[in-house]
């Protein structure tokens, strides 16, 4: 398994409520870090960095939110969802920055210009966003707080789903994930239904960091799990990216400044073109990926290692007292049923519903 998702002393049969500690403290950890690099704005690295460290911190919260104190907690968790949003824009802006700066080898004159003063304009807003930033960062003063979480991460108390065993609790969530992923899945794949693949990256991607705050559950099985959603998060996120590229250059408001400062409506039709072109390349990446990892394969994947419980290494001259479970066979009851799925009927050819047509998944 990643080296990067190993939390000390926690393994499946660790009980929730030593987990749960560990787990948060564990996720916690480059949000302090990576503060003082973020809040200059200099180092975009870092503000990524932050930013997906506050969202794996706000799904770790998520998952286990319902074992814990509510008033604290709810607190940490508002303070975190502050920083992810005050982080997004100036985030979102480097990207942005950075990826339209790319195109322009691929564009005529008339799409470079278009490329120059909309990346120009951009950098602009970028300079707004990181001033708000930092305003944000020093209200919250993250390292003096930084006790008040560890107390709070500590404070679970004592409840008989507190002592059960964490691959039992990460077993359930990981399967309502999963049901919220794949019954999204069919209407994201009709190639203009972009709306849908949005809330379906969102779906992935919390799927995913579920996923890696419960990572001592899954053992050697993780990495292969992990590479999987990933794929389908970067998938859907570039698509999306697109999409928010081309609402840009539409976007009246900026079209009229546009042309202010005299880029023409032709000058961003060629950057329409290309950006049109790579969301049909992105969506069929997508749909491969689908075709690839259907759920009737990829839900045993993420549930069938949280049924294995690590066996405990026998005591000095005791005897065992009951048998062995049988290799393969489950000791924590499942409560989703593979192939009795709400979404399951169908998928087995299931159709990709494009601009031009229907093809069946195989095809694409």
């Amino acid at each position: 398994m990643n080296r990067r998702f190993v939390v000390p002393d926690v393994d499946a049969s660790t009980p929730l409520a030593d987990a749960a500690s560990a787990l948060l403290l564990s996720k916690a950890e480059p949000l302090f870090v990576l503060e003082a690099d973020a809040r200059g704005g200099a180092d975009a690295d870092a503000v990524h960095d932050m930013r997906v460290a506050s969202r794996r911190l706000r799904e770790a919260m998520r998952l286990l939110g319902p074992v814990y104190p509510r008033r604290e907690f709810r607190a940490w968790y508002k303070r975190v969802r502050r920083i992810t949003r005050a982080l997004g824009p100036v985030r979102d802006s480097d990207v942005f920055i950075d990826e339209f700066s790319k195109l322009a080898g691929a564009l005529g004159e008339g799409g470079r210009r278009a490329i120059a003063f909309t990346v120009g304009y951009r950098a602009g807003q970028r300079g707004h966003e990181l001033e708000l930033l930092n305003r944000e960062l020093a209200g919250l003063d993250l390292e003096r707080s930084r006790r008040s979480f560890e107390r709070m991460a500590g404070s679970l108390g004592d409840s008989p789903e507190g002592r059960s065993p964490l691959s039992a609790f990460a077993h359930v969530a990981v399967a309502e994930r999963a049901a919220a992923v794949f019954g999204e899945q069919p209407a994201a794949l009709r190639e203009e239904n972009y709306l849908q693949q949005h809330s379906l990256r969102i779906g992935y991607k919390r799927l995913r960091y579920a996923v890696e705050v419960l990572a001592p559950c899954y053992g050697e099985s993780f990495d292969l799990v992990h590479d999987i959603l990933t794929d389908f998060q970067d998938a859907l996120g570039e698509l999306h990216d697109v999409h928010v590229f081309l609402e840009v250059l539409r976007s009246p408001d900026h079209r009229t400044v546009a042309g202010l400062a005299g880029v023409s409506s032709s000058d961003f039709g060629e950057v329409e073109a290309l950006l049109e072109a790579r969301a049909r390349a992105g969506f069929l990446r997508f749909a491969q990926l689908a075709a690839a990892h259907p759920p009737q394969d990829l839900l045993p994947q993420l549930l069938l290692p949280l049924t294995q419980r690590p066996e405990p290494a026998p005591e000095i001259g005791v005897e065992a007292r009951c048998e062995p479970v049988e290799s393969g066979e489950s000791e924590i009851p499942s409560p989703v049923i593979v192939g009795d799925e709400p979404w399951a009927e169908g998928w087995e050819e299931l159709e990709v519903v494009t601009d031009a047509g229907p093809e069946f998944v195989e095809d694409v």
